[in-house]
């Protein structure tokens, strides 16, 4: 087993850590994780990927990462830009996009927006961002505003990383390996006791989300090689309805369901590792230019 290495990468979108298991001559993949988790949700998959490159992001307000500044959001079409910057830190023209859940959302999108950078994206259960119908509009935003006007929660405190464990557990039904890890890395020591060291705001309301319609038009401009591999296809922010109508949005994809858990790719790594390192070693070459495109 390699251990990772902690970077921190100083990117115009502010500073982002991360985890990282380099590989000269090799394949480069950028890991996004998901929602309330961090860089060490790729540590398992890691383990089996030793033909590749590999960094996994502390997304803004999750692990090491910075937080968002008190006036901002965290909308998720700005976690693109994260993205790009962090590129650019890297000094990567383009590279492959390893996503779960919300990162894999944010692959995805990214994946229809800068298609030059990306030579293909392997998506862990989630098809694209979450989206709803255009009659949603008005509640959601009235429920944002509520949100946000009541302030953040209380900072929970824990005595041990132990009780974090727990409470990660009993809201996600993660295994006790995976939910350690990932509260390992989440969780800071201050005057005695443990609390999250993620950002309270993650938790708001989104003011606003895309429309079924959209999320549907930037699936389809993906034009990058793609895997998904889907395992709950019945979720709060999904359904087998819509996956279905995104598996034909990206026909030109790769689509496996698995049975399992959300995470996986943290619990069963092994089952997964060969069909995603196979991918993405056959699909390593530099991304098509469209003959229509401006040159900067």
């Amino acid at each position: 087993m390699t251990a990772p290495r902690e970077i921190l990468l100083e990117t115009s979108q502010g500073r982002l850590a991360g985890l990282e298991w380099r590989r000269d001559h090799a394949p480069r993949v950028l890991c996004l994780h998901g929602w309330l988790d961090n860089a060490a949700s790729f540590i398992p998959l890691s383990e089996h990927l030793g033909q590749l490159d590999l960094v996994a992001l502390d997304l803004p307000g999750h692990g090491l990462s910075e937080h968002r500044h008190p006036t901002a959001r965290y909308h998720f079409i700005d976690y693109l830009f994260n993205v790009d910057a962090a590129l650019e830190s890297l000094g990567w023209k383009d590279c492959h996009l390893l996503g779960h859940s919300l990162g894999a959302a944010i692959s995805a999108v990214y994946s229809a927006g800068a298609p030059e950078r990306v030579r293909s994206i392997v998506l862990l259960d989630s098809m694209g961002p979450v989206s709803d119908t255009a009659e949603g509009t008005a509640d959601r935003l009235r429920r944002s505003l509520v949100k946000n006007r009541r302030g953040a929660s209380k900072v929970r405190h824990f005595d041990s990383i132990d009780q974090m464990v727990q409470a990660r557990r009993t809201v996600s039904g993660m295994s006790e390996t995976a939910a350690r890890l990932i509260c390992t890395r989440a969780a800071r020591q201050v005057n005695g006791h443990f609390e999250w060291r993620s950002d309270p705001a993650l938790n708001w309301v989104s003011s606003i989300i895309m429309t079924d319609e959209q999320a549907l038009d930037l699936i389809k401009h993906v034009k990058a090689p793609a895997l998904t591999l889907t395992a709950t296809e019945e979720s709060p922010w999904s359904s087998r309805a819509k996956l279905e109508q995104r598996k034909r949005a990206m026909s030109h994809a790769r689509h496996e369901t698995l049975r399992g858990h959300h995470h996986f790719h943290m619990d069963a790594p092994g089952e997964i590792a060969e069909t995603v390192q196979q991918f993405i070693i056959e699909n390593d070459q530099p991304p098509q230019r469209d003959s229509n495109e401006q040159a900067d």
